[in-house]
């Protein structure tokens, strides 16, 4: 019978989709006791939706960053939308003139996120480009404008429509808001070319220009926590707008920051918590005490971080709606999310409508599939922390482990995966044991008794034909101990 020794480890093991976290400022807890309270349900959450929507949708191209004069893979112009930069730019300002998403249904949209077992959403109501997806006095490069034809539907304001269905349907609701605005010409001042994606003037030589833009900025968010109802994160994006100090020199990005741009982030929180008592709020890579959680983008962790956080990914190669999209499929998303959370974070995946304000059916049933999933081992995904012992600690030595679960739960469970069959039916597990007092096993979502022995040392679970370990998670019933965790191989 072939065997699978299996050792207690912080993580899933599956390759990381790309890179390694990066360098990150000091994190600091917060101190505000309805911020704290917050912080901590929100980790209970552990899975959330991401939207990235715009007039961009129209051409299919990755949102924004084809406005960015950098030579980056990502900022690359397709030449029949402009033949130069200047001509690309006013073409693409234009979208704003045929945006017209009259299939938009946010109904729908949150009925799907709750269906797939999602807790709480963010959606983009402005990107880096300036466009506002929500009916801000502050610009007519907005989708309520008259120059934009969906202005005369009843659900024009589509920021409002979406945090109404979503908050319906019982999930958090979040604001993503760019800091940077490549609209605005108090940060790329038409007086001068932008060079790259940061302010194109020096902000000390024209104090007055960058005061009207920080004024901006903050009424602008000022309007999305007054007038949208209940908000419980505010999600900051464009970290290059940031305090000079606050630059880490040892990642690349930051190290090409050579401006201050200073936003004033005390001032917007301050504004923002005062009307959104105990909201999280996201300054994403700044660091310091205005980023509640942190967030690696595109990639999962090698191990838990040690501060609460959530990892960003599209649900296809695309943050923003893309024809002919390549969806992951739904074990990929599966396995990413038990990933996340053997990790301690959350997953918060993005899902892109298109230039009619539709998803794609495919996305549609990806979220069916894992929610159908979750309603099965939801219990292993919910709730939970990461594990805070070491890589291979014997489960039920003398050492101490810390409670994962909520207090009172007694169920250990174990997220697999990389299984070989043994020569029989079935699989085997050997999971390093000590206590005397041996667990009782089973699968989430079943109360039939799977059969284990123990040799002082080893924990063997032999798995019946009919559990997929692909599919299951195993549940080990065990004093008051409860764990999270991954099984290396």
């Amino acid at each position: 019978m072939r065997r699978v020794c299996a050792c207690l480890a912080f993580h899933f093991l599956i390759v990381p989709l790309s890179g390694h976290l990066s360098a990150q400022a000091p994190y600091v807890a917060p101190t505000d006791p309805l911020v704290k309270e917050k912080l901590a349900q929100w980790r209970d959450l552990k899975f959330g939706l991401l939207m990235h929507w715009g007039p961009y949708s129209q051409w299919g191209v990755v949102e924004s960053w084809s406005i960015c004069p950098e030579d980056e893979g990502w900022c690359r112009r397709d030449s029949s939308h402009g033949a130069t930069y200047t001509e690309y730019v006013q073409n693409y300002e234009a979208l704003q003139t045929t945006f017209d998403p009259v299939r938009f249904d946010p109904t729908k949209w949150a009925k799907a996120a709750k269906e797939a077992g999602m807790k709480y959403m963010v959606f983009t109501t402005k990107h880096h480009d300036g466009f506002c997806m929500f009916d801000t006095k502050t610009t007519d490069y907005r989708i309520t404008s008259p120059k934009t034809p969906f202005h005369d539907d009843v659900r024009a304001n589509v920021t409002n429509e979406i945090f109404t269905a979503f908050r319906k349907e019982g999930l958090w609701t979040g604001a993503y808001f760019s800091k940077p605005d490549w609209h605005n010409d108090n940060y790329w001042w038409r007086n001068f070319p932008p060079k790259d994606r940061s302010v194109n003037y020096l902000p000390a030589k024209y104090p007055e220009r960058w005061k009207a833009f920080q004024d901006c900025s903050y009424t602008q968010i000022e309007e999305l926590m007054s007038d949208y109802g209940k908000m419980d994160i505010l999600w900051l994006d464009g970290g290059w707008v940031r305090p000079f100090s606050s630059i880490d020199t040892s990642v690349s990005w930051q190290k090409a920051i050579t401006i201050e741009q200073d936003i004033d982030m005390p001032r917007i929180a301050a504004m923002a918590r005062a009307k959104q008592p105990g909201l999280l709020v996201v300054d994403r890579t700044v660091g310091g005490e205005f980023e509640n959680y942190i967030t690696p983008e595109g990639h999962v962790p090698e191990k838990d971080p040690g501060v609460p956080w959530e990892t960003c990914m599209p649900m296809g190669t695309s943050w923003s709606w893309v024809p002919n999209e390549q969806y992951k499929s739904t074990d990929e998303i599966i396995r990413t999310l038990v990933q996340v959370v053997t990790c301690g974070g959350s997953l918060l995946l993005n899902v892109a409508p298109g230039p009619d304000g539709q998803l794609d059916s495919t996305a549609y049933m990806r979220l069916k599939e894992v929610g159908e999933w979750l309603k099965v081992n939801g219990e292993a995904v919910y709730l939970t922390r990461a594990m805070a012992v070491s890589s291979g600690t014997l489960l039920g030595g003398t050492e101490r482990v810390e409670c994962i679960r909520k207090v009172g739960s007694r169920a250990t469970h174990l997220h697999e995966d990389y299984l070989f069959p043994s020569d029989s039916a079935g699989w085997v597990i050997e999971v390093p044991w000590l206590d005397r007092k041996l667990p009782r096993v089973s699968v989430v979502g079943s109360t039939d008794r799977i059969p284990s022995t123990w040799n002082g040392k080893l924990l063997t679970i032999e798995l019946p034909e009919s559990v997929i370990p692909s599919k299951s998670v195993i549940k080990l019933t065990y004093r008051t101990h409860a764990i999270v965790c991954g099984i290396r191989f």
